[in-house]
């Protein structure tokens, strides 16, 4: 089973959920500055670095939620990974040793039926009447052949023939 596969275009959604959640945060705190709920000041540089410091607060906490949940998540994802690779590593390596055990199965049955041939080979007549006399030595003539002249091979009568070597007509 092969992990999905994100779309091509995953970063920018991201991006765009980083930028809404920083809009969702900075609005939360201009309206608790206009609302004058949290530490109000008439100095405008107090008010933007304690505002500042509130919203940094604010996206801290949310990043550091945010790693929370979706730390667990990862870790639930890695889990699940390693344990469909342990799996199909387990089911490879049986199906290995089943089609290890079916070769050798495939292979004594192969060397029964050999036996057998073999077997009945020996106890052919035919055949122990053939390896009978291929183990009997051959006896070659040790004399000398006396005739000079050459085998006649084929019928008796030797045919007259024209000079270009076509057999001559009949009288």
């Amino acid at each position: 089973m092969q992990p999905a596969q994100s779309p091509p275009n995953t970063d920018e959604l991201r991006i765009l959920g980083l930028i809404s959640f920083v809009s969702i945060l900075v609005g939360c705190a201009i309206a608790v500055f206009d609302a004058g709920l949290w530490l109000t000041s008439t100095e405008t540089y107090t008010n933007a670095v304690t505002y500042t410091m509130g919203a940094f607060t604010l996206q801290g906490m949310a990043y550091f939620i945010y790693k929370m949940l979706a730390q667990d998540s990862m870790d639930q994802r890695a889990v699940v990974s390693n344990m469909q690779r342990n799996m199909t590593k387990t089911m490879q390596a049986q199906q290995m040793k089943f089609a290890q055990k079916q070769m050798e199965i495939e292979i004594r049955k192969q060397e029964a039926a050999f036996a057998k041939q073999l077997e009945q080979l020996e106890e052919d007549p035919e055949v122990q009447q053939y390896l009978a006399l291929m183990s009997e030595p051959s006896e070659v003539p040790q004399h000398k052949s006396t005739k000079q002249e050459p085998m006649k091979l084929g019928s008796g009568a030797q045919k007259k023939r024209n000079a270009d070597g076509t057999f001559a007509k009949k009288e």
